[in-house]
C-alpha cells in the first residue's frame, strides 16, 4: 500500500462516504461534549451545535464539490497541503510546507489532549490506570491505521455512527423511564443552577443567564470551526463523483440532527437523573457520577452503565483515528516526500507508513502524558487555532481567483496567531484592569479572528503580483464544474 492507498483507499459507497467524516464531527461533539455541556450550561448551548449544523450543510453543500473537482483535476491531491500546492502552483513547496507543519503540530497536540481526558475518564470511572489505558488505545488505533490506513475508517464508520446513535437514545430513554418525569423536573429544580427548570431548558438561557446578541455570536461562531477540521476536508478527494457528494450530504444532515437531538435530550435528561450529586464541571466526574448511577439499577443498569463507556470511547476514538490520519498522511506526504527528506524504496511504502503511524502515535502518548491535567476548554483553544487558520484559507481560495500563494500563507499564518493573540493579549485598559480585545466585545475568539484572517488575505493577496493565467484558468474550469 503506497500513501496514496492510504490517503485514499478503495471507493466507498455513498452510506460509507456519508458517515466517514460525520463520525469524525459528531462522535466527540454530539456523544461526550453535547451531554455534558447540555448537563452544565442548559438547553442554552444549543445554538453552538445549530452552529455545528449550519457549517457542515455549507461544507458538504460548497466546498465539497470544489474540493472533489480539484482533486479530480489533480489526482496527487490528498492533503490540504496538497491542495494549496495544486492550487496555487507553488513549485518551490513552501506553501506546501507551511501548511503542512501547521496542520501536523496542531493535530498532535489535540490528538495528545483527546488520549489524556480519555484515560482520566477510564482511570475515574472504571479505575483504569490513566497511562496504561491511553497507551493500549494508542498502540491499538495506530496498527489498524498504519496498516490499513483509510479503508478501516471508511467500513466501520456507518457501524460507529449507528451504534452510538442506538446507544445514546436507549441511555436517554432508560434514564426518562427508570425516574419518570415528575421526579426528572423535581430533581432538575432542586440542582440549584438556574433556578428553575423554565431557565434550563430555555435556549435563550445559557449556564442560568440571560443570552445577549454577542453571546449568540459566540455560541454559534465555536461550529463554524467544524469548517477547519483537515479530516472532515480532505474525505472530499476520495469521492467518486458530484452524486456521492449529494446522496451522502442528505444522510448526513438528517443523521447529524438526530445524533444532537439525542445527545442534548440524554443530557438534559442526565441532570435530573444523577440528582443529588452536585452538578460538575468536570467531564470525567460527570462520566464517572453517569456510570455510578447506571450500576446501581440492578443488571439492566450495569448493561446501560456498560454501554455508556463504550459510547465514550468510541467518541474518543473516532477523533483520535482521523486526526492520526491525517498526521500520518500530511507527514507523509508532504513533509517527507514533498520536501525530498528520505527516498523511499519501492516496495517499502507500507514498511515506512506503519513505522511513522507508530512513531507519531507513540510521540502522541508521550505529550499526552507530559501535559498535566488539562481541562476541556484548552481542547477547545487548539481546536479554534486550527479551525480559524484553515476555514477562512480554505473558502477564499475557493471563491475568490485572484487570491494568490502569499495570500495564503499570510492566512495560514495569521489565523494560527490571532486566536490566541485576541483571547489572552491584555492590551486595554477596562474598568480599572487589563483585558483582551475578546474580552471587551464580550465574544470569544472565533469570529474577530476569522475576520482578521480574511481581511489579511485580501490585502496580502492583493497588495503581491496576481495568479498566473494556469492557476486563474483553473479555478475557472472548477468553478464551471469542469466543463472543459
Amino acid at each position: 500500500m503506497d500513501i496514496y492507498g492510504f490517503a485514499k483507499g478503495k471507493r466507498a459507497n455513498y452510506f460509507e462516504f456519508a458517515f466517514l467524516s460525520t463520525v469524525f464531527i459528531v462522535g466527540i461533539t454530539g456523544a461526550a461534549i453535547l451531554p455534558f455541556y447540555v448537563y452544565l450550561f442548559g438547553a442554552g448551548i444549543f445554538w453552538e451545535f445549530l452552529g455545528i449544523i449550519i457549517c457542515l450543510v455549507f461544507v458538504w453543500n460548497y466546498e465539497g464539490y470544489k474540493l472533489m473537482r480539484y482533486a479530480r483535476k489533480n489526482s496527487d491531491i490528498i492533503t490540504l497541503p496538497g491542495f494549496f500546492k495544486n492550487r496555487f502552483k507553488d513549485s518551490c513547496e513552501y506553501l506546501r510546507l507551511l501548511a503542512a507543519t501547521e496542520i501536523l503540530t496542531l493535530s498532535v497536540v489535540i490528538v495528545s489532549i483527546l488520549l489524556r481526558e480519555l484515560g482520566v475518564i477510564y482511570s475515574k470511572v472504571l479505575g483504569f490506570d490513566s497511562q496504561n489505558t491511553a497507551f493500549v488505545v494508542m498502540f491499538i488505533i495506530a496498527f489498524y491505521v498504519g496498516w490499513f490506513g483509510i479503508n478501516s475508517l471508511i467500513k466501520s464508520a456507518p457501524l460507529k455512527a449507528v451504534f452510538m446513535l442506538l446507544t445514546i437514545i436507549a441511555l436517554f430513554v432508560y434514564a426518562f423511564v427508570t425516574v419518570g418525569s415528575r421526579q426528572l423536573i423535581r430533581n432538575m429544580m432542586l440542582t440549584d443552577i438556574t433556578g428553575s427548570v423554565s431557565e434550563y431548558v430555555n435556549i435563550l438561557f445559557h449556564d442560568g443567564n440571560l443570552l445577549y446578541p454577542e453571546d449568540y455570536i459566540s455560541l454559534i461562531s465555536m461550529g463554524i470551526l467544524a469548517s477547519g477540521m483537515p479530516f472532515l476536508l480532505s474525505t472530499f478527494f476520495i469521492s467518486k463523483n458530484s452524486r456521492s457528494i449529494t446522496v451522502s450530504k442528505q444522510i448526513t444532515i438528517i443523521f447529524m440532527i438526530l445524533f444532537y437531538v439525542a445527545g442534548a435530550c440524554m443530557g438534559g435528561i442526565s441532570r435530573g437523573y444523577l440528582y443529588p450529586e452536585k452538578i460538575t464541571r468536570s467531564l470525567s466526574e460527570y462520566f464517572k457520577f453517569f456510570y455510578s448511577r447506571l450500576s446501581e439499577d440492578g443488571d439492566s443498569g450495569k448493561i446501560m452503565a456498560t454501554l455508556l463507556m463504550l459510547l465514550v470511547g468510541l467518541a474518543f476514538v473516532t477523533a483520535i483515528e482521523g486526526s492520526l490520519h491525517v498526521i500520518v498522511t500530511v507527514l507523509f506526504n508532504d513533509i517527507i516526500m514533498g520536501g525530498k527528506l528520505i527516498r523511499i524504496k519501492n516496495g517499502r511504502d507500507r514498511l515506512y507508513i506503519l513505522c511513522i503511524t507508530y512513531i507519531m502515535a507513540m510521540l502522541c502518548f508521550v505529550i499526552s502524558q507530559c501535559i498535566g491535567n488539562v481541562s476541556i476548554n484548552v481542547l477547545v483553544v487548539f481546536l479554534g487555532t486550527l479551525g480559524c487558520s484553515i476555514a477562512p484559507t480554505v473558502f477564499m481560495s475557493l471563491v475568490w481567483k485572484r487570491m494568490n500563494k502569499y495570500g495564503c500563507m499570510a492566512g495560514l499564518v495569521i489565523g494560527l496567531l490571532s486566536v490566541p493573540f485576541l483571547k489572552y493579549a491584555q492590551l486595554f485598559q477596562f474598568s480599572g484592569k487589563k483585558v483582551s480585545l475578546c474580552d471587551i466585545l464580550g465574544v470569544n475568539s472565533v469570529v474577530p479572528s476569522m475576520l482578521v484572517s480574511f481581511l489579511v488575505i485580501i490585502l496580502v493577496s492583493l497588495l503581491t503580483g496576481k495568479p498566473d493565467e494556469t492557476v486563474v484558468g483553473e479555478f475557472t474550469d472548477v468553478e464551471h464544474r469542469i466543463t472543459n
